[in-house]
């Protein structure tokens, strides 16, 4: 139990929507607000108080990995966001029906039985969602939205005018949300991009899976194109673009990583280099390694699906990125971002995901441009001492106000 004076804030995440990539954001927005106010933080996963959350991440999971194009899991995942707009329509918090009622009665005991300070939801809908079973529980809880990805602001499912705070990235996230779900702007407060940083780590590294290969990189020539490839529901993509860089590339150093998956990077592994490196799982030294050395190089480069949480922690250790656009459209502005501030490229097709490899690695100076707009992009913007303070700051003036 936390001491009396001291605010208990609970941050619910689901961890299914999204692979880990909610849950990761939660985890790094529960150490800035561990690091910038006097409170007790807990993390809480969704799904065990929810379950039915998890069935729609499921669900999500399996639209990822089965739709066999960006146009038709587009399709299949807005018509499941359709079908959970349905269920809880715009507004709903304010009198849900005895239907809504009885889905959020966990949750509504939870929040009875702890009646933290705060509660934050780390995904709109998990916040919708909150300020609903507050009401019905009858505690003074605030509730807080923490948009994680501003892109989910252009789906219904993920606006509310209702929670008692809003925290936003960017200034037009603010813009978005005021526009087309109204409010108070005064609730809404710009704080900038958490950046996952080294907690990434926890999520793809093993103790376990410690190698006894020696430093990534080590070999002659200093300044050749150094390439981490990170496969995360990508399908026979990122295996086909491995074989293709060993036949047009094969003295670069590379490093695969098919997330959680043995099988793909034992496959993948097949049509690559011997001193290449493939994982489905780091050891944590490993993953500094690469992460240091592709930093260090000046052709150092990550190539991946375009998310945003994987573009901002590549730019914050100054690595160009070359990304597939995905299809998912809470990720269509990720292309525009690293378009606008020079940190790559996203591509719309394999093919061009693959020409474009191939003509960076015969031009590497092309790569050197971009990390150093991915620098100056991260000296500007990811200032991570800088975006605490304003959560500490925002957080401390609501839990005042209560």
């Amino acid at each position: 139990m936390a001491a009396p004076d001291r605010p208990h804030i609970h941050v619910l995440s689901p961890r299914t929507w999204g692979e880990f990539g909610n849950y990761l954001a939660a985890t790094r927005f529960s150490r800035a607000l561990r690091s910038a106010i006097d409170a007790e933080v807990t993390l809480l996963e969704a799904e065990p108080i929810l379950p039915w959350i998890g069935e729609a991440g499921a669900e999500i999971r399996t639209i990822s990995l089965e739709s066999p194009d960006a146009v038709v899991r587009n399709q299949r995942y807005m018509a499941l966001m359709d079908r959970l707009q349905t269920r809880f329509p715009e507004g709903f918090e304010a009198d849900p029906t005895p239907a809504q009622r009885a889905d959020l009665e966990p949750l509504t005991r939870h929040l009875r039985r702890t009646a933290p300070d705060a509660v934050v939801g780390t995904k709109g809908f998990v916040a919708r969602l909150c300020v609903a079973a507050v009401r019905l529980a009858g505690t003074s809880t605030r509730v807080v939205s923490h948009v994680t990805n501003p892109g989910l602001l252009h789906l219904p499912l993920h606006r509310s005018r209702y929670p008692d705070l809003t925290l936003v990235g960017f200034p037009r996230a603010k813009e978005h949300l005021l526009a087309t779900a109204g409010g108070d702007p005064e609730r809404v407060r710009v704080v900038g991009p958490l950046v996952a940083q080294h907690d990434l780590r926890d999520f793809m590294t093993s103790e376990s899976a410690a190698s006894d290969a020696g430093p990534w990189g080590a070999g002659p020539g200093p300044d050749r194109p150094r390439v981490i490839v990170f496969s995360n529901r990508g399908g026979d993509t990122y295996p086909e673009l491995v074989r293709r860089l060993a036949d047009r590339h094969p003295g670069i150093d590379l490093v695969f990583v098919g997330y959680g998956d043995p099988e793909l990077a034992r496959r993948t592994a097949a049509v690559g280099r011997p001193h290449w490196r493939f994982h489905s799982v780091l050891g944590q030294n490993e993953y500094f390694d690469y992460i240091r050395r592709a930093s260090r190089s000046r052709y150092g480069l990550l190539i991946s699906k375009a998310g945003p949480n994987t573009t901002l922690e590549a730019a914050y250790f100054g690595i160009p990125v070359l990304m597939l656009e995905s299809g998912l459209p809470m990720e269509q502005w990720v292309p525009g971002l690293i378009d606008e501030e020079g940190l790559g490229r996203a591509c719309a097709t394999p093919e061009e995901l693959f020409g474009t490899a191939d003509d960076w690695l015969s031009r590497p100076s092309v790569i050197e441009g971009h990390k150093k707009a991915a620098l100056s992009f991260a000296d500007s913007v990811l200032d991570q001492d800088a975006v605490t303070d304003r959560i500490g700051a925002a957080l401390r003036a609501l839990l005042e106000a209560r």
